[in-house]
């Protein structure tokens, strides 16, 4: 029996409830909870951004990203983990016990920030003799902290990591959530760990907030928060300096979900392009531009000196406030009764 929610086309379907740009639906407008309570509860929102009009600058196309992709591709790369696909962008997989700990792995196990941080160890060992203190005290001093440093670096980055390549499910509680291209559907886990939240992709309006960190420096954060509800959930955060990308994130997160539009154009969806009904329609007909092997093959040498630099230019020069907000005509008090 041909389930009645779904539409078939092509071999593939989506559901009705499926996110189109080109044909939101009127949705209930919000309870105003008043000026003093919407900038209390907004506190650190910078911005709404707009919904259903698009840049179609991707983000995932860093040169670390394409050259993973290239040796996955030539299986020279483990695979590892979940990936995302045509149908579903897998979220929230990591156990909230281990993101610290990848955290700092992340940070000791990169051989750039390990030097950075034996040169500061060093450094402050030789200013001290510099300015009186006996050697033997400094590098008493010192020593260990530069043996826990070495030890640590090399334990993140080889036994950790064989780990963790070889047993995911270490750190990995996969609660089916993630963003449904097919569905229109978010879910995504709640403070209590455990929890799940799930609904449409409209009900969500973006905004950037920012966090100041311990030590001054502030990063900004793309978050998706219902409507309705209040519940919200963190896309993607870069540093201070860096805030535009978040633009693109967004874009791309936007036309991943929205059935109307191609898949983004970006390595990891690439094998695929030709299962998703929208794109497959969208490259038969030759709008893509590119071969279908495209990221495959890529020079990543010149990716990496003037195609990627060109791209992010892109991203910084884009005029991202000239975007129509289609989402305003959709909710009929989006802009008065929104958290910023």
């Amino acid at each position: 029996m041909t389930d009645p929610e779904k539409t078939e086309h092509s071999g593939a379907s989506y559901s009705e409830t499926a996110y189109r740009s080109d044909a939101l639906p009127s949705q209930a407008p919000l309870s105003d909870p008043g000026g003093f309570a919407r900038a209390l509860e907004g506190l650190n929102f910078v911005e709404r951004l707009p919904t259903g009009s698009y840049a179609g600058l991707d983000i995932d196309v860093d040169p670390d990203v394409v050259e993973h992709f290239q040796d996955r591709a030539r299986g020279t790369a483990d695979f590892s983990g979940p990936t995302w696909n045509h149908e579903t962008m897998p979220t929230d997989l990591i156990k909230t016990r281990w993101e610290f700990i990848l955290v700092l792995a992340g940070a000791l196990g990169d051989r750039f920030v390990f030097c950075v941080f034996a040169l500061a160890v060093i450094g402050t060992c030789l200013s001290m003799i510099a300015f009186g203190v006996g050697f033997g005290v400094a590098v008493q001093m010192y020593l260990w902290p530069f043996v826990w440093l070495v030890g640590l670096h090399l334990f993140f980055r080889y036994p950790f990591k064989w780990l963790l390549e070889r047993h995911p499910e270490i750190m990995v509680r996969d609660l089916g959530c993630g963003f449904f291209r097919m569905t229109g559907k978010i879910k995504f886990r709640t403070y209590r760990g455990k929890e799940t939240f799930e609904a449409p992709f409209i009900e969500f309006d973006p905004y950037i907030a920012y966090h100041v960190q311990p030590n001054g420096p502030v990063s900004y954060k793309l978050v998706l928060r219902h409507r309705y509800r209040g519940r919200q959930t963190e896309v993607a955060t870069v540093p201070q300096g860096r805030k535009t990308e978040l633009y693109a994130v967004w874009d791309q997160l936007q036309r991943y979900m929205d059935v109307s539009q191609p898949l983004p154009d970006i390595p990891a969806l690439e094998a695929y392009r030709s299962l998703d009904p929208t794109t497959a329609a969208y490259d038969a007909a030759g709008k893509r531009g590119r071969p279908a092997d495209y990221w495959v093959t890529l020079d990543l040498d010149w990716w990496k000196r003037e195609g990627y630099p060109e791209h992010m230019k892109k991203i910084a020069e884009f005029p991202w406030d000239s975007l129509e907000d289609k989402m305003e005509d959709s909710v009929p008090n989006l802009r008065e009764a929104a958290m910023a």
